[in-house]
């Protein structure tokens, strides 16, 4: 027997029927929770758990003293269907930048259909070529191991044949001429670096991923920073890793080899938050201070920068900010084809007490 839809749902289904035929017309105000109650015989409990669902979607919104509107929403044949393809989603900096991606497109009655390549090749191509089949509006994209030349660019050629527009974040495939929207990375090396210096470091190591173009252009500001500075690279004291070699990295069994590539420096730059952590923990493990033996700085400024025991200075990720920004893109490009995105945020540091003076 099939499981009975339970009521809220059912009413929200009604009072969005309703809206997709005009019945409750954009921007008029919303049938009330009271009505809903004496209409449908059922609990205000019920109603607002209805016109929450709404909310969620984007169909209404609520007005402070004044009660629930529906928004500006668009008939079937004006909906666009709107792929995105993410690395991952239910961690880190993820969930904020698809939220923010998600609201966009919600809020102006658009649909997105989200896919996931765990950072793998083979994944990228297959959900390219599902989205592709399923015949998209757009795509929202971040890119797999950026830095390695993609076998995937006969695909999104095929896109661009069609006139579909792509909209790439946080990284792309060089080898395609596209719309991006990504972080100044190589600004954010020499910042993090530039306040390591600041605090007295001349003994500088980094962990940075190779697979990743975000992971070189870090690597490129660092190494900028430090030539600015007349300090030296020390090359023995930087490790690269890929999205594969993680784990083995920072595995109990290694603890000493990696440890003794970072003996005699006083400071770490780290590819991210995520690594940055590992690395204070695998020190704290050691018996190593930070930042009393070591210093370490990260980057993407996520929640983990702000409640580990000991708080990492990071720099900055637009989140949000970022998917609100490729959603708004997109649609603006589906609309008027000519219209180009590249564009960079601009990195921050925000400092916090995991690094010390020397």
């Amino acid at each position: 027997m099939a499981a009975r839809i339970p009521k809220y749902q059912e009413i929200a289904d009604w009072l969005t029927e309703n809206i997709r035929s005009g019945t409750f017309p954009s921007g008029s105000k919303l049938i009330s929770e009271l009505n809903l109650c004496e209409k449908f015989g059922i609990s205000r409990h019920t109603a607002r758990s209805a016109i929450a669902i709404l909310e969620k979607d984007g169909f209404v919104a609520r007005r402070q003293g004044s009660g629930t509107y529906v928004n500006h929403f668009l008939s079937d044949a004006g909906r666009k269907k709107i792929g995105l393809l993410m690395t991952y989603a239910d961690a880190y900096i993820f969930p904020s930048i698809i939220s923010g991606i998600e609201e966009i497109l919600s809020r102006q009655g658009h649909r997105m259909s989200l896919s996931l390549t765990q950072n793998k090749v083979e994944n990228e191509r297959s959900q390219l070529l599902s989205f592709l089949s399923d015949n998209v509006d757009g795509l929202i994209v971040e890119a797999v191991k950026s830095a390695l030349p993609s076998v995937n660019l006969d695909i999104y050629r095929a896109f661009a044949a069609r006139g579909i527009p792509i909209v790439f974040i946080n990284a792309y495939h060089t080898g395609l001429n596209c719309n991006y929207i990504i972080n100044n990375d190589v600004a954010g090396g020499r910042l993090v670096t530039r306040h390591l210096i600041e605090n007295g470091h001349k003994k500088i190591g980094g962990i940075f991923k190779h697979d990743d173009i975000q992971g070189n252009y870090r690597y490129k500001g660092f190494a900028k920073e430090l030539y600015a500075q007349n300090l030296h690279l020390h090359e023995n004291h930087i490790i690269w890793y890929s999205t594969e070699t993680l784990d083995s990295l920072f595995h109990p069994d290694q603890r000493n080899l990696l440890l003794d590539k970072l003996a005699e420096i006083t400071g770490v730059i780290c590819y991210n938050d995520q690594v940055a952590v590992k690395l204070i923990q695998t020190c704290t493990q050691a018996g190593l201070r930070v930042p009393q033996d070591l210093s370490v700085v990260g980057f993407d400024n996520s929640n983990l920068s702000k409640i580990t025991p000991t708080p990492l200075s990071s720099i900055t990720h637009p989140g949000p900010d970022m998917g609100r920004f490729a959603a708004e893109s997109l649609l603006k490009i589906i609309q008027t084809p000519q219209h180009t995105i590249r564009h960079m945020f601009q990195p921050q540091l925000i400092a916090r007490s995991s690094v010390g003076h020397t």
